[in-house]
């Protein structure tokens, strides 16, 4: 186990400690068709600043755009920097995300560490329910866990988990349910729902993905945009 933690380590497979890196700030589109979220924090165990922004369109649930950055800076800079160098800002104008309308999130989940623990999230043959007010009533919000296999390259990592993907429902609606798991997700064992944010019957919803860290799972953000019937 301790060669094979000195190898990850040297290779840069994993973080050099637990990650949950915060979601800073949600945006839509003002007809919501296209929905922004930035996400920022220091890089555990180095202390590096990291910043990312994704784009979704909330009909086709696609991602339209990613961009990243990394360095010895706070990472409320790396954020700016994001959001305010070409070609960002004619693409966020363009998909009406410049200002775009922000609301505060309708959930967003607490966790009694600062640092996530396998204990935080839902396994293979586990389901967690949610009830969140997206309009006048709370619905239900269910996430279920299932095995599907993967080409894990460090099983031993995983708490004694199996690798799992999920289905995602909104009030009876599917909006989301893995066939087979991505390569970003192929060491994934459990996961979580953290946030949702709505404008109108469009949605993100932030699912934490579990994966082995250096002593202990990372949760990693899935951004699942839809329109709710």
């Amino acid at each position: 186990m301790r060669r094979l933690l000195a190898l990850l380590l040297t290779s840069g497979a994993v973080a050099l400690a637990n990650e949950r890196l915060p979601v800073d700030h949600v945006r839509f589109s003002w007809n919501g068709g296209h929905v922004l979220v930035l996400t920022s924090g220091l890089r555990d165990g180095s202390g590096v600043g990291t910043a990312s922004l994704h784009v979704l369109n909330t009909s086709s649930g696609t991602a339209v755009y990613h961009g990243t950055r990394s360095a010895d800076l706070p990472p409320s800079t790396l954020r700016a920097a994001l959001l305010t160098t070409p070609p960002t800002p004619a693409r966020l104008n363009a998909w009406g995300l410049r200002p775009g309308r922000v609301h505060p999130a309708r959930f967003n989940r607490s966790y009694p560490t600062p640092y996530p623990r396998w204990s935080d999230a839902a396994l293979s043959g586990q389901s967690q329910q949610t009830f969140v007010r997206l309009w006048t009533q709370p619905v239900p919000v269910s996430l279920d866990v299932y095995t599907l296999p993967s080409s894990c390259p460090y099983p031993d990592m995983l708490g004694g988990a199996v690798l799992a993907g999920f289905r995602l429902s909104v009030n009876g609606q599917v909006v989301f349910q893995d066939a087979a798991l991505p390569g970003d997700r192929r060491c994934a064992a459990g996961y979580t729902l953290e946030r949702v944010d709505v404008q109108g019957n469009r949605a993100l919803l932030t699912v934490r993905a579990y994966v082995p860290g250096f002593e202990g799972p990372d949760a990693e953000p899935v951004f699942i945009a839809v329109t709710l019937n």
